[in-house]
């Protein structure tokens, strides 16, 4: 079982400290789950 990798659910992640904490995590190499109300801009956080 390999525990090295790391995973976060970020709530709020279409807008806002959500995005900021989204894109930050994702440039530290975290696999992300992105969750919020809106799907487009949620969409537009994981092409970021």
């Amino acid at each position: 079982m390999n525990t090295d990798r790391r995973v976060a659910v970020v709530t709020g992640a279409g807008s806002g400290i959500g995005r900021a904490v989204a894109l930050a995590l994702a440039g530290a190499g975290w696999s992300l789950a992105l969750a919020g109300r809106r799907a487009e801009p949620l969409a537009e956080t994981a092409r970021s």
